[in-house]
């Protein structure tokens, strides 16, 4: 910040032009007392305005953070704007030390010979990139941003792709894009994404929504309830009179201020939660199970039924720990009632807590940081985040050891599955609305690649040996097609395939599951990969870079930031600003990125 002006002045000796100097300072006293009465306009949370109105505010400030951050000696390791230094002149106190998130060890790349399958379970959340986007907003440095709270996947999945629809029967429509990998020269970058068909309207036999809100001390701040009540007014413009709606509270106690009322009732419901007021402790247990209790006596059979809990996560009362509510949800869910997660405020925010809820719950998790958020996920992808379509979407790609020497997957590690478990029905996975669509990236390394990926060297399984012969397969030399090979290798003779995506999923209210199939391969390769390939490529850059992962190569948030079309909608130019405020507070170099040309790779 500009250092203050000192409040004590000494006598001025008298010059000629003492006339234009006090001129000069009215004027400028003028200019700064317009400027305090326009910050007083402003609105008093950051939360409440538009997330639009604040990345503007924020690209205006970070226009001179070079010039400030020189002068105060930061770096890139310093911490939060706003955050004092330690009192002994140490490092300052971590920002977020009072939030809670969860962070899951990156894998490496996976040798095809020794492991062909890749097996996890889909993925629809968003939270993670609003609750980027909250800390970005409020200052953070790239070093402040724990890696916890950076789930590629949630990344990706928050932006709106030109993805193929299903065709015919097919649930899922699945498109595959593979080109050079902007990080590492020797690998590709596959991007898969699966889209469904939107629900254009809502189920006819209506829907039974149980809204679990934390009204504890905690929620006081504007971000948290208040916001939540605002949000309320975009939701209720959704609901009809098949619909009913339920409003269960906690804090120290659980209270029903609302059982089973007509969505039609709009002022009724609006003002049930215009009444919440926040005060007293956290007793997600109680709220839960009463919240439970509220849907099954209002189940609508062959509709929507589900709980949305929204808090802070910060629970201190009844149950409290990630295994607990893990526990207690697994032995609710089952029974047709999905439990969804939308999650408030900062300082003391648990991540952790809310994605487990959600997870195991059978739903959305999703992050509200402003009002715009609220109108994104409570509005526009209402019927997608609260109309079931799909429940337990496992995936599972083989990879052809012929084409393929290695693979990473970007993101989902804690969505990781065991192999058997793809065709183990009874093994929970996630859930997919109508209208939902989820996107997957895998760094892939060619078999001709001079990357190396760590063969296992097994005395009775694969070896070296199999990988050798993988490879002669192409040109014939490991048997006849369709020859199993030796050593209980299949080898698949085919050089345009790359590798098979497989999809398992129940239909939502049905028993037996259902299967889809999709073929990678060589006519998926290009040289001149999508916008929308471009745009995943730099969200991957982006998680790596914050995650410090080992296998981010050469990127940087600045050529995280070539890969963007700003001009392709407003999400993506405000992905564009984000990248921009953190390569600023990186301070990092301008770099090249391999396509800053606009399409093919510069090699």
């Amino acid at each position: 910040m500009p250092a203050r002006a000192n409040g004590r002045r000494s006598p001025a000796p008298r010059r000629p032009h003492a006339r234009l100097l006090v001129a000069g300072a009215v004027a400028l006293a003028a200019v700064l007392a317009a400027g305090a009465w326009y910050c007083s306009t402003l609105p008093a949370s950051p939360q409440a305005a538009s997330c639009e109105e604040f990345h503007a505010l924020g690209a205006a400030r970070d226009e001179s953070a070079p010039e400030a951050s020189s002068a105060a000696g930061l770096n890139a390791g310093s911490a939060s704007a706003g955050c004092p230094p330690a009192p002994d002149g140490g490092a300052p106190p971590d920002p977020y030390a009072g939030e809670g998130y969860a962070n899951t060890e990156e894998p490496g790349f996976v040798s095809t010979a020794a492991r062909p399958l890749s097996t996890f379970s889909a993925d629809v959340d968003t939270a993670s990139y609003a609750n980027l986007r909250r800390m970005v907003r409020d200052g953070a440095w790239p070093a402040d941003i724990p890696a916890g709270a950076v789930r590629t996947e949630e990344l990706l999945n928050y932006f709106d792709y030109r993805y193929a629809p299903p065709e015919g029967d097919d649930l899922f429509g699945i498109s595959a894009e593979m080109a050079d990998c902007p990080w590492n020269p020797d690998t590709k970058l596959l991007v898969m994404g699966f889209a469904t068909t939107p629900a254009e309207t809502a189920p006819e036999t209506g829907s039974n929504l149980v809204f679990l809100i934390d009204v504890s001390g905690s929620m006081a701040d504007a971000d948290k309830l208040p916001l939540l009540q605002e949000a309320f007014a975009t939701l209720v413009q959704g609901l009809g009179e098949n619909d009913r709606v339920s409003l269960v509270t906690y804090s120290g106690e659980e209270r029903v201020v609302l059982e089973g009322a007509s969505g039609a009732d709009r002022q009724r419901i609006l003002s049930a939660v215009g009444n919440l007021r926040a005060e007293g402790s956290t007793n997600g247990e109680a709220g839960l199970r009463t919240a439970y209790d509220v849907a099954e006596r209002n189940f609508v059979e062959g509709g929507v039924n589900r709980i949305v809990m929204a808090s802070d996560g910060d629970l201190n009362v009844g149950m409290a720990s990630e295994d607990e509510l893990h526990d207690f949800v697994d032995g609710r869910r089952g029974h047709g009632v999905y439990l969804s997660v939308l999650g408030f405020g900062t300082g003391n925010y648990q991540d952790a807590k809310m994605e487990v809820l959600a997870d195991h719950g059978d739903g959305s998790y999703h992050y509200i940081d402003c009002a715009e958020e609220a109108r994104r996920v409570l509005g526009r992808n209402l019927l997608a985040n609260f109309t079931p379509l799909a429940d337990d979407v496992k995936l599972q790609l083989e990879f052809n050891p012929a084409q393929v020497k290695g693979y990473r997957l970007i993101g989902y590690e804690n969505r990781a599955l065991a192999d058997e478990d793809f065709l183990d029905d009874a093994a929970d996975a996630g859930e997919v609305g109508a209208g939902h669509a989820f996107t997957v990236a895998y760094e892939v390394v060619p078999a001709d690649s001079p990357f190396e990926v760590a063969v296992p060297q097994l005395k009775y399984g694969r070896s070296d040996g199999d990988v050798a012969r993988a490879g002669d397969a192409v040109t014939g030399a490991a048997g006849a097609p369709g020859d199993g090979g030796e050593g209980g290798l299949a080898i698949c003779t085919d050089g345009s395939e790359w590798l098979t995506c497989s999809v398992r999923y129940r239909p939502a209210g049905g028993d037996a599951a259902q299967n889809q199939a999709r073929v990678v391969g060589r006519a998926d390769h290009t040289a001149e990969p999508s916008t929308d390939w471009r745009l995943a490529a730099a969200v991957a850059e982006c998680a790596m870079v914050l995650r410090q992962s080992p296998h981010a190569g050469t990127a940087t948030f600045q050529s995280a930031r070539e890969l963007v079309d700003a001009a392709d909608g407003e999400e993506r130019a405000e992905f564009a600003r984000l990248l921009d405020a953190l390569a600023l507070r990186s301070r990092e170099p301008a770099a090249a990125s391999p396509y800053a040309d606009g399409g093919r790779i510069n090699r």
